[in-house]
């Protein structure tokens, strides 16, 4: 993994951009450390648990027309964003909290008749076994404290659960996306379990006419990572440098790979991104069994740098060549009214490259930025899909020697969702475009490019996407198959120029 001196001056600067708020977040399993001083270098093998870092921030605004600068999202004071008022007469609406880390309680409660959130029994019990397809569900009482039992002694007697109430789950290892489900019929089962039928719920049934609104960071440990390459490790480091991690971590995916090229060649690239992802939800009030407005989101905060070296000897095609390199899954729980939320977060990163030429290239460069995606619903008027970027791309070194064009990428495809429903899906790919004919050396030192002929460099980021129709899970009315986010797409130039090409000599 390259680490280039410029990249280590500016780093802390440049980090200080993508981070926001300081959160104190404890681990997500049992036996797991917070980060202590310093990074801890986490073993990334397939399917094992690695811990990210999460950032908390307000939705960008558009940048004035011009070069985007990155920007510094709002900072949430605690682990958990403050609610914001919310409601027709601006009352302060239920907080959205994270909840405790390593929860696994289920909240069981029948939908209040008053118009309000369902109330939870105060039951401790949990979902150990679930099958969303067949509707069927065990809930269990964890076993009584104490001395082995022995026998002739009293078992922990059976949960009293009713049809009718609602099951609000977070994570367990029989739903690891969290469950929301109502149950339809209750048979005993072994020991203190109950075997149960369920169907689907929404949050109409389970939040009744609650006023909520609120931004949480992701939990720094909750985040699983599963490297799709073999040379990646994640480290997971604290605060460091005076510059405040959100969620008491930062986690950095680093990556060296070859990226393969149609004619068989391939090029040497190499990437260290640190991500900093935050959920935003809202729910304002059902009426008529769906909110009034209502709001699924993230902001992802990131810091990227990449390196791309090799040499292209045709075009890669109409569509760029692109390596996954990890994917970082996690499934965060909000408290909202005192009941369980989980959202589903899933990023899949990776290196993209594209060339229509001849070239040889060697490309430096980093990115910073914050982008926001966000699905809104309104009564009425139904879901409206959101979408901000705003991004910095900056070459640190760029040598190129041929006639093409070549883009470089390192993006994220990003989907979020509730209770194992996906809601929205987007890519994100902050880039360097380069355009030369002849030859090209710009660096950050300040120098002047050394270049023949003509070149420019433009700097952008694009940003496409979806809703699905899994946003039911709010109660509102079905989305018919997907709706596509408009697309955001931005580039500005870096620089540009032009110098003579040397005479051909005469020949002798």
């Amino acid at each position: 993994m390259f680490k280039s001196s410029i990249g280590r001056a500016l780093g802390p600067a440049l980090l200080t951009l993508a981070l926001a708020g300081v959160a104190a977040c404890g681990p997500t399993t049992s036996g797991t450390p917070q980060a202590a001083a310093g990074t801890t270098e986490a073993a990334v093998t397939t399917g094992t648990t690695t811990t990210t870092a999460a950032a908390g921030g307000q939705a960008p605004t558009a940048p004035a027309a011009g070069t985007p600068r990155a920007r510094a999202a709002a900072a949430p004071t605690t682990a958990a964003a403050t609610a914001r008022p919310t409601g027709a007469a601006g009352a302060a609406g239920a907080p959205v909290t994270a909840a405790p880390a390593g929860d696994r309680q289920a909240a069981v409660a029948a939908p209040a008749k008053d118009g309000g959130a369902a109330t939870p029994a105060g039951q401790n019990l949990q979902l150990t076994a679930y099958d969303p397809a067949g509707g069927t569900a065990v809930l269990s009482a964890p076993p009584a404290a104490g001395p082995t039992a022995t026998a002739g002694a009293t078992p922990t007697p059976a949960p009293a659960v009713q049809p009718g109430q609602l099951i609000a789950s977070p994570p367990t290892a029989a739903a690891p996306q969290g469950a929301l489900v109502a149950v339809t019929g209750v048979r005993p089962g072994a020991g203190a379990s109950l075997n149960l039928t369920t169907r689907p719920a929404t949050l109409a049934e389970l939040l009744g006419g609650t006023e909520a609104d609120g931004q949480v960071p992701v939990d720094p440990h909750g985040i699983t990572v599963t490297p799709l390459v073999k040379d990646l490790k994640a480290v997971v480091g604290a605060d460091g440098g005076g510059v405040k991690a959100d969620a008491s971590g930062t986690l950095e995916v680093d990556v060296k790979a070859p990226v393969p090229l149609p004619d068989g060649a391939s090029v040497d690239a190499s990437g260290s991104l640190q991500l900093h992802p935050a959920v935003h939800f809202a729910y304002h009030g059902a009426a008529a069994g769906s909110p009034r407005t209502a709001s699924i989101g993230f902001d992802l905060g990131a810091h990227a740098q990449w390196k791309v070296t090799g040499d292209v000897a045709r075009s890669t095609g109409a569509a760029p060549v692109r390596l996954p390199f990890a994917t970082l899954q996690a499934s965060p729980v909000l408290t909202v009214a005192g009941l369980p939320v989980v959202v589903n977060l899933k990023l899949t990163c990776y290196l993209e490259v594209s060339a229509d030429g001849q070239v040889h290239l060697e490309a430096e460069q980093e990115a910073t930025g914050t982008w926001a995606v966000r699905a809104d619903y309104t009564g009425g008027k139904g879901w409206t899909p959101t979408t901000d970027a705003d991004t910095k791309v900056s070459p640190i070194r760029v040598r190129l020697t041929g006639k093409a064009g070549v883009r470089a990428a390192l993006g994220a495809e990003v989907s979020v969702g509730l209770y194992d429903t996906v809601g929205v899906q987007t890519t994100v790919a902050p880039y360097l475009r380069a355009q030369a004919e002849g030859s090209l050396t710009v660096d950050s030192s300040g120098n002047p490019p050394q270049a023949q002929g003509s070149w420019s460099l433009v700097g952008g980021v694009d940003l496409t996407g979806s809703l699905l129709a899994h946003l039911k899970v709010f109660g509102t009315p079905v989305i018919e198959g997907t709706y596509p986010l408009p697309p955001f797409h931005r580039e500005w130039p870096l620089a540009a120029g032009s110098a003579a090409l040397p005479s051909p000599r005469p020949s002798s």
